[in-house]
C-alpha cells in the first residue's frame, strides 16, 4: 500500500466483507464444453468428458525442455459434447506446475479420441523427473490421470520478469487517453502488462449487458458514459476494444479483472434495477458478496468473465478476483470457486488474489491459476484478526512450493491510494522501494524473503481516495514509483 512520506505506515487496502455462506458449485456446460461439475468441501464428482490415458516424452535443448503428450479422452454420457479442453501439469511429490492445454474435439455419445500437444516445460520448474497429469473439467487432482512414465526436465534459462501496472478503473474513472498513456509508460520502460480492476463495490467500470449497464441507459457527455443507475462513469465496450488494440500494438498485455464473489455492491444495484430486489436476494449474501452456494451465482460470475474477455479481445489472461471473502465460506469452498471460475475461461490464463487461499487448501488449487500476492493478513488493524489470518492463510512460500506461479503485489511497497499527489510522497515511495523491495519481498516490510523471485510484479493504483477523476497529474506523480519497480525487478 502507498505509505505516507512522514509515517511510512501502510493504510488499509479496502474494506472487509460482511457475510457469506458455504459453497456448492454447479458449473454451466455451455460455458466450458463439459457438463456440470458439482464440488463441495469433501470432493468433486467426475467430469463427464474424462481423460482416460496419458503418455508423455521429453526432449531437452540448451535452454528449454519440450514435453510431448498424448491423451485419450472419453465422453462418458449419452449425449454429444461440444469441443472443450484438457489441461496438463508436471507433477513431482506435492509440486504441480501448469504445462498447458490440449484442445479436445466434439465427441459423440460414448466416443473417445486421442489428442496430442507439445509444450515447453515451465522455466520455474526445477530440473528433474516429473509425471505428467492430464485433467478435464474443473480441476480436481483425484480425477486427473497420470502418465505411467516420467519426463526429464533440464535447467532452463530464467524468464524475464513480467512487470506492469494495475489501475482501479472502477472507483476512479480513467479517460481512454490516460489509460493509453500508462500503456506508453510501460512500453517505454519494459513493462509487459496493464491490469484493469473493472468492478468494485462503488462502481462497475465497463459496459455490461449481463448487468444491464448499457449505453441506452447512460448519459453521454464529452465521450464519457455515466450510468443512470449508479451515477458513475464507465468505459464502453467500444472504448475497451480501442484500449485492447492500442496495447497490443505496443506489446503490452491487458489483463481485465472482474472481482467476484465479493465487491459486488455496484453490480447488485444494476441487477436490482433490471430484475428487482427479490431476484438479486436469491444470489447475494449480505450487502456485497455473491452467495456462492446459490443456484445461478456461478453462472452470473462466469457470464461476466466471458463478457469482459470479449471486450478485450487481444487479452489472453483474465483476473477473477477472489479477495476479501466473508467468514462463512470454507477454505476448500473458496478454492473450489476459483477452480470453477478458471475452468469456465477455457484456454485463457487465470489470475486471482491470494487472501482467499488458506494453507490447508493449497493442494486443491488449480496450478494454472496465477496468484497476485498482495498481503498475508489483509493489512487489518485488528491484532486478533491479524494473528488469526497469519496463522491460517497461505504464505507465498506455501504457494510457490506447491508449484503455483506468483506475481508480487506487495501492498506495502507497491500499492498507491493517491490523494493530494504530493511530489515528496512519490519520491519517498520510489526511493524506499529501490532500497528495500525485490521480487522476493512478499510480506509487507517485514523483511521476509522467498527463496526464489516471483515471476513478476505490478504497482497497483487504487481509486478509493480520489475525489476527482484522475488526470495527467496522477500519471506524473505515479511515474517515479512505476519506473522504480520496473527497474528494480530487472536488477
Amino acid at each position: 500500500m502507498h505509505r505516507s512520506s512522514v509515517s511510512g505506515a501502510p493504510a488499509p487496502r479496502r474494506t472487509g466483507r460482511l457475510i457469506a455462506v458455504g459453497l456448492a458449485i454447479a458449473l454451466s456446460a455451455a460455458l466450458v464444453g463439459v457438463e456440470a461439475v458439482t464440488r463441495s468441501a469433501e470432493g468433486a464428482t467426475a467430469p463427464t468428458v474424462t481423460v482416460t490415458k496419458v503418455a508423455a516424452t521429453s526432449t531437452a535443448s540448451s535452454g528449454r525442455t519440450a514435453v510431448r503428450s498424448t491423451l485419450t479422452v472419453r465422453n462418458r454420457t449419452s449425449a454429444r459434447k461440444p469441443a472443450s479442453q484438457a489441461w496438463l501439469y508436471l507433477a513431482s511429490g506435492s509440486r504441480e506446475y501448469a504445462l498447458g492445454r490440449v484442445a479436445v474435439p466434439s465427441l459423440a455419445a460414448g466416443a473417445s479420441a486421442t489428442v496430442r500437444a507439445t509444450h515447453a516445460a515451465p522455466r520455474r520448474a526445477a530440473a528433474g523427473r516429473y509425471s505428467v497429469l492430464g485433467c478435464s473439467g474443473t480441476y480436481s487432482a483425484q480425477h486427473c490421470r497420470t502418465s505411467p512414465g516420467t519426463v526429464t526436465t533440464k535447467r532452463a534459462t530464467p524468464a524475464r520478469p513480467e512487470t506492469g501496472v494495475m489501475l482501479d478503473v472502477a472507483r476512479a474513472y480513467y479517460p481512454v487517453s490516460l489509460i493509453e498513456e500508462y500503456v506508453d509508460l510501460l512500453a517505454a520502460h519494459g513493462g509487459r502488462f496493464l491490469h484493469l480492476h473493472l468492478t468494485d463495490d462503488q462502481n462497475v467500470g465497463i459496459e455490461s449487458d449481463v448487468l444491464g449497464q448499457t449505453l441506452a441507459d447512460a448519459d453521454l457527455d464529452h465521450g464519457v458514459y455515466t450510468s443512470r443507475v449508479t451515477g458513475r462513469p464507465f468505459l464502453s465496450a467500444a472504448q475497451a476494444r480501442r484500449i485492447s488494440r492500442y496495447a497490443a500494438e505496443r506489446h503490452v498485455a491487458i489483463v481485465p479483472e472482474v472481482d467476484t464473489p465479493g465487491h459486488m455492491a455496484a453490480a447488485f444495484a444494476l441487477l436490482e434495477a433490471r430484475h428487482g430486489t427479490e431476484w438479486v436476494d436469491r444470489i447475494r449474501a449480505g450487502e456485497s458478496e455473491l452467495d456462492t452456494s446459490a443456484p445461478g451465482s456461478l453462472a452470473l460470475a462466469t457470464d461476466l468473465a466471458a463478457e469482459v474477455t470479449r471486450a478485450f479481445p487481444s487479452s489472453r489472461a483474465v483476473h477473477i478476483g477472489g479477495d476479501e471473502w466473508g467468514d462463512g465460506v470454507t477454505a476448500a469452498g473458496r478454492v473450489d470457486w476459483l477452480n470453477a471460475m478458471a475452468a469456465s475461461l477455457g484456454d485463457r490464463a487465470v489470475w486471482a488474489w491470494n487472501d482467499g487461499i488458506d494453507r490447508a487448501a493449497v493442494q486443491r488449487l488449480d496450478p494454472r491459476i496465477r496468484i497476485t500476492y498482495w498481503s498475508l493478513d489483509g493489512d487489518t488493524e485488528d491484532e486478533t484478526e491479524r494473528a488469526e489470518r497469519r496463522q491460517r492463510r497461505a504464505r507465498a512460500g506455501d504457494l510457490s512450493a506447491a508449484g503455483i506461479e506468483l506475481l508480487n503485489y506487495n501492498s506495502y511497497y507497491l500499492y498507491e491510494v493517491p490523494s493530494d499527489l504530493d511530489p515528496a510522497d512519490s519520491a519517498y515511495t520510489a526511493a524506499d522501494l529501490r532500497e528495500h523491495w525485490s521480487l522476493r519481498a512478499w510480506d509487507s516490510d517485514s523483511g521476509s524473503l522467498l527463496r526464489t523471485p516471483m515471476a513478476g510484479a505490478a504497482v497497483a493504483i487504487w481509486g478509493e481516495d480520489l475525489a476527482a477523476p484522475p488526470a495527467d497529474a496522477l500519471l506524473r506523480w505515479s511515474t517515479p514509483h512505476v519506473v522504480a519497480m520496473l527497474e528494480t525487478a530487472r536488477s
